[in-house]
């Protein structure tokens, strides 16, 4: 019997594992780019033709700008755009401000904001590891007009003159597409602001919410954004390497669109039918499973209800290490059920709401396909929390999914499942 080769990487260490080529249905890679221009070509190009009328020579003289990057959980390489991005900049003002937007996610570590900003900008300008536990670090400035949602934003960003964000878009799980807006919530928005958008957002099917740019919650954040006054915005999209394929400049909601119209033709490939079972790849989401729930998520639209997922999956910082104040609900919810969390919620007993948007997502998953779970990094306790069954091999893994799903089973790989979301061919359901 003939047999495929592949090797995916799961966060910490290269997996190889071969697969009967009678039972390979899909390899839902990114297209290839021929890209014919450099990547600093490609910088300069996006801040030099800014979308929607927003351009950095609008900043006004000396005004106090703040520019807000992601965290180190977001690919954004933001370090080789930023010297672009400041040589405009410092041309209106030197009153700069640099802000982490980690939502509810841990500070970042001396490293990581070396490899997001640089230490040559860190030492110039001032800088804000922001630490959402901090709650007199934010402000209340009232709420939003359809949701009502309380704001309570970070005081920093308020009070600057000018505001630019620096982010990356990719689909997701609660807001469609990230980018954009989101920059700003649950970026550097308070716990309450965005305890009102998850939870609301956790209502919707989480399959219909993937890649949906039309979804309550990035409606929501598309609305604080605006009330905010996020001025402009630098957004990636990227190959599987890291590589930019291309950065959409200018005004908050129409240079998004534009990216996300890229992104949705670059991340999105499309597969013959659903599989069976699905072998996916947490990379890039890979640091924890706060982030991680992304790529076994996705695998979603690329296998049938009653398929199995083998998910390859090493985080470094475990079920919930770099948003560890969430660590509680996980543990005490992940084995309950949604009527369970709702009735928690609604009696007042849930004091971490976003903690629970977790479990009411991972809900979904169990609900329609069983998760074997190819880790080294996560402990036994950990995959019983899940309910993930743990194997130390792809190959251990295929053979149990064969074995229960039938010796003709179809199979379908995902290598970048942290930033891809298949979609079925038109005409072949």
């Amino acid at each position: 019997m003939a047999e495929r080769e592949f090797q995916l990487f799961t966060g910490a260490r290269i997996q190889k594992f071969k697969i009967p080529e009678e039972n390979l249905l899909y390899y839902a890679e990114h297209p290839a780019v021929e890209q014919d221009k450099t990547e600093e070509e490609i910088i300069r190009g996006g801040i030099s033709n800014p979308i929607g009328g927003v351009s950095l020579d609008r900043i006004p003289r000396d005004a106090k700008v703040i520019i807000i990057v992601d965290d180190a959980t977001r690919p954004t390489p933001a370090k080789r755009i930023l010297p672009y991005l400041l040589e405009q900049v410092e041309k209106r003002s030197r009153n700069i401000t640099f802000i982490t937007a980690p939502g509810t996610h841990r500070p970042m570590t001396e490293e990581e904001l070396d490899r997001k900003i640089g230490k040559e900008w860190m030492e110039k300008y001032r800088l804000i590891n922001t630490d959402a536990q901090r709650e007199e670090d934010y402000r209340y400035i009232g709420e939003t007009e359809e949701m009502k949602t309380p704001l309570y934003i970070h005081k920093a960003v308020l009070d600057a003159d000018y505001r630019i964000a620096v982010g990356n878009i990719g689909p997701h799980n609660v807001v469609g597409w990230s980018g954009g807006a989101k920059i700003i919530q649950p970026g550097v928005s308070g716990r309450i602001t965005t305890e009102a958008t998850h939870y609301a957002g956790s209502y919707e099917a989480v399959e219909e919410v993937f890649g949906n740019i039309e979804c309550k919650a990035r409606k929501e954040i598309d609305a604080i954004g605006g009330k905010v006054g996020l001025d402009y915005i630098a957004n990636t999209v990227l190959d599987t390497e890291g590589k930019i394929l291309g950065l959409f400049c200018g005004h908050y909601l129409k240079a998004h669109r534009a990216g996300v119209r890229f992104a949705d033709r670059m991340l999105r490939p499309e597969i013959p039918r659903m599989a069976d079972i699905v072998i996916v790849s947490a990379y890039p989401s890979c640091i924890d499973y706060w982030q991680g729930f992304k790529p076994v998520g996705f695998s979603l639209k690329g296998v049938r209800k009653g398929g199995i997922v083998i998910y390859l999956f090493d985080p470094p910082e475990g079920l919930c290490g770099n948003s560890p104040a969430h660590r509680p609900m996980l543990e005490k919810y992940l084995l309950r059920d949604e009527q369970t969390v709702r009735k928690a919620v609604a009696e007042g007993e849930v004091r971490d709401i976003v903690g629970v948007t977790n479990p009411l997502c991972h809900y979904q998953v169990l609900q329609k396909v069983q998760v074997f779970c190819v880790t080294n990094s996560l402990t036994e306790e950990e995959c019983r929390l899940l309910r993930f069954e743990k194997f130390e091999t792809v190959d251990t893994a295929v053979q149990t999914a064969l074995e229960i799903m039938g010796s003709d089973a179809a199979i379908g790989v995902i290598p970048c499942g942290g930033e891809t979301l298949v979609r079925v061919k038109e005409g072949m359901q």
